[in-house]
């Protein structure tokens, strides 16, 4: 049977919370999955991820048996957070690249935004169709 001190029990608690933090945040997090639409839009995602972490142990034992004994008891724990916080979208349109910003903004004002873009996208259309009619 074999003892481990208190720092080798802490140091696996620690390894053993970030091997699973690290396969829930991943770069699709972060950027997330693409979306194309029929006139060749694309718009990508972008969040923001926080993500805390605490660890604490400790080895106890009375007194009797910390002059005796050459191991004690270890207790700990850990526990972790994390938060995904939408931050905006990248707009990739006829080569251009626009990002759209909704963090720190009221809903309205981000749909203000993004109606009055398609107004400027609908009316760039039609002043193209105009300019190949004549």
């Amino acid at each position: 049977m074999k003892f481990y001190t208190g720092n080798e029990n802490i140091n696996g608690l620690i390894d053993s919370a970030m091997e699973k933090i690290k396969t829930i945040v991943d770069s699709s997090t972060i950027i997330g999955e693409k979306v194309e639409t029929d006139d060749g839009t694309v718009i990508l995602p972008v969040s923001k991820v926080t993500v805390g972490y605490v660890v604490g142990g400790g080895e106890y034992a009375d007194l009797s048996a910390r002059r005796v004994a050459n191991h004690f008891p270890m207790a700990g724990g850990s526990s972790g957070g994390m938060s995904v916080t939408p931050v905006g979208f990248l707009v990739v349109y006829r080569g251009e690249v626009k990002f759209i910003n909704v963090e720190n903004k009221s809903l309205y004002q981000t749909v203000l935004n993004m109606f009055n873009a398609l107004l400027s996208k609908l009316q760039e259309e039609q002043n193209k169709e105009e300019q190949n009619e004549e």
